[in-house]
């Protein structure tokens, strides 16, 4: 009874019934929830538990995740708004289309063939600092695609007016009531975390454990190190892809900035701040990154500075995130974390570095 209370699908299932009523709540003006913030929410902490998949568990940093959100945000939005381009001489027309589950499975169909492409090239050849510049190198390749291919993304300006889906035996507009929508996009969400979870404590996520520990031991084991990361990273890909479709459909509307650094870049701290090695980690740093963001936006036009200053000061004092924190509260108590804390780096200074793979941070020809 007490693994089924503490499970983490049962927790995420409860936050995501409750976070409408919280996320954007100020109890200083008596300001109540907002549900298009919890929505941003949900969809970030899908996008930032997929990236998690790499970093939690493989131990390997993308600084250029959100191009797999651009590109299943952009295929939804040209599937929906159509378009025709000609490209080599050739005219290719498509006139648009209202069915969701396609521009689904074309977005994860699109995004799986550009992250296998990337992970064939990318992961058996690089790691360490390499890795993350290559993986940032090739989303501004998609960046730079989406910001100057006009005829085909419109450019700066994006894509526009893209109506929100109709489910089967239900009205046209349903979904665009924002409480509905919130419904349908939790429900998604939680059945990607579900997916999420279950490959995370397989057979397969064990040896991603492994690899992440130590890549020298895993190959003397007998494990195919690349194999995996590659299967990893592929994996990683397809939740942004779902992710971007939904926050198409949410925001009606999907421009470059998808496909920015800063996504990226908010993906690192999201995942950070709730705890890479933990699977609500992700989820809980994503809420309380746009939670920061709603509240400190309204303060002073300077929110990303303080967003930064916040960030820092977190991750020097809890190393382990927010779900670190908690999890060392629990255990030893408010008053025993502080003093475990001090120990414990006494204890780490007194030991040698660990030995890991030669050459982690080189190219391999």
């Amino acid at each position: 009874m007490r693994r089924i209370l503490t499970h983490p699908l049962l927790w995420t299932a409860v936050v995501f019934v409750i976070l409408p009523q919280v996320a954007g709540a100020n109890p200083f003006t008596g300001q109540s929830g907002f549900v298009d913030i919890a929505t941003t929410m949900l969809i970030f902490g899908l996008l930032a538990g997929g990236f998690n998949l790499l970093l939690g568990h493989v131990g390997e940093l993308s600084f250029g995740h959100a191009m797999f959100f651009a590109i299943g945000a952009y295929t939804t939005a040209l599937y929906v708004k159509g378009f025709s381009i000609n490209v080599f001489g050739l005219s290719w027309n498509h006139d648009g289309a209202t069915n969701m589950w396609i521009a689904l499975l074309l977005s994860l169909i699109f995004v799986l063939a550009w992250s296998v492409l990337l992970g064939r090239l990318i992961v058996p050849r690089s790691s360490g600092v390499y890795y993350s510049m290559i993986t940032l190198a090739f989303a501004q390749v998609i960046y730079f695609i989406a910001f100057t291919w006009s005829d085909l993304t419109h450019g700066e300006d994006g894509l526009q007016g893209i109506p929100r889906p109709v489910l089967p035996g239900l009205p046209p507009g349903y979904l665009g009531d924002s409480f509905h929508f919130y419904a349908f996009a939790a429900l998604v969400v939680f059945l990607c975390l579900v997916l999420l979870y279950w490959i995370t404590v397989s057979p397969f996520g064990t040896v991603l454990h492994a690899i992440r520990e130590n890549k020298v031991r895993a190959r003397f084991l007998g494990y195919d190190v690349n194999k995996y990361r590659v299967n990893a990273f592929v994996l990683s890909a397809l939740f942004p892809a779902v992710a971007g479709w939904l926050w198409t459909y949410y925001q009606q509307s999907i421009n470059p900035d998808a496909s920015s650094v800063s996504y990226s870049g908010n993906l690192v701290m999201m995942s950070l701040l709730g705890g890479v090695q933990s699977f609500f980690g992700p989820i809980l740093g994503s809420i309380v990154y746009w939670e920061l963001q709603n509240n400190i936006s309204q303060v002073t036009k300077y929110w990303e500075a303080w967003i930064g200053v916040v960030f820092v000061v977190f991750v020097l004092a809890s190393p382990r995130g927010i779900m670190g924190l908690l999890e060392d509260a629990r255990q030893y108590g408010v008053r025993g974390l502080f003093s475990r804390r001090t120990r414990a780096e006494i204890e780490a200074s007194k030991q040698l570095p660990a030995v890991d793979d030669v050459g982690a941070g080189e190219i391999v020809p």
